[in-house]
């Protein structure tokens, strides 16, 4: 019985990487490279698996980088992708988001040398840079890149994977990544080479979705049913133990983990005031047990 499971297993396999190119099966966790895998939904072409030892959740199969970097290249991104929602905003509420994350960050480093990983339209590069601190970026996307320039006239801002981008040697007091991990195939190795960056006593701070979230269903099935293939944009979930999983693996000190919310831009003064009372309100309700109540999860680390 139990032979004649793994062999329509493998010929499931089979038949969604016939049809779907540019995709690879993921056969190991690539946090802890265990094998022991649960598959958490189940759609025709791809699903989530969670692994059982580190607790991570990720899509599988999933694009290979090739792909990724011709769906994260495309011009048509600015005008159909999530950044298209940068475009209807106000800026200054935009803003508000950045100087919120930024206020967390100066807890910890008040100055230097600050990276930006993944600076989509530079909206934290810029309130970073009005902070005092010298600022770069990276983007996987020249498209993204070259509206950063524009947008916060930064000019140093490193085009690739990070594992591909040669720094001459530079390292960094602040190393930041605002979902950003989610998005990317590789995280440990990503976070590995995080650690090479920072300097000694520097802080890296991620923020990404909390898939512990109490909502009406995972964020994960959201995707599958909202979104079709070529858009399915995270590729990794976090719980806050799978985080701090992935974090000390890589070799981090984990300073501080924090719920917070992930909340889209106010459309209007009223509803941004509405919001500030609403952050302390949930902290009281969703005391002791945050990582239901919260959106997204900041953790800060040091090497």
């Amino acid at each position: 019985m139990e032979g004649s499971l793994v062999n329509a297993f493998e010929e499931s396999k089979k038949n969604f990487m016939n049809e779907l190119t540019g995709y690879e099966w993921i056969k190991s966790c690539k946090i802890c490279t265990g094998d022991r895998l649960i598959q958490v939904t189940h759609s025709p072409m791809v699903n989530f698996h969670q692994c059982e030892n580190c607790y991570v959740i990720f899509l599988n199969p999933q694009p290979s980088v090739a792909t990724l970097k011709q769906q994260y290249t495309q011009q048509e991104l600015l005008n159909t992708g999530p950044a298209s929602a940068w475009f209807k905003h106000n800026k200054f509420y935009l803003k508000e988001i950045s100087r919120e994350r930024l206020r967390d960050v100066l807890r910890y480093k008040e100055h230097g040398d600050l990276l930006d990983v993944g600076c989509g339209m530079g909206d934290f590069c810029g309130v970073a840079r009005e902070a005092g601190f010298n600022v770069f970026g990276t983007e996987f996307s020249d498209v993204y890149a070259d509206q950063t320039r524009k947008t916060v006239d930064i000019t140093e801002i490193y085009i690739g994977r990070l594992q591909e981008i040669d720094f001459s040697g530079r390292k960094f007091d602040v190393i930041s990544l605002w979902h950003v991990l989610e998005h990317l195939p590789d995280p440990l190795e990503t976070l590995v080479c995080l650690r090479k960056l920072v300097r000694t006593g520097g802080i890296v701070v991620i923020e990404v979705p909390n898939v512990d979230q109490k909502r009406k269903r995972p964020m994960y099935l959201s995707d599958l049913e909202d979104y079709p293939i070529d858009r399915l944009e995270h590729l990794f979930y976090y719980s806050g133990k799978a985080l701090q999983n992935a974090c000390t693996k890589a070799g981090f000190k984990i300073v501080n983990l924090n719920f917070v919310d992930a909340h889209q831009p106010s459309k209007n003064m009223f509803k941004h005031f509405l919001r500030k009372i609403k952050r302390p309100s949930k902290q009281i309700v969703y005391m002791g047990r945050q990582n239901k109540g919260f959106s997204a999860m900041r953790i800060f680390s040091t090497v």
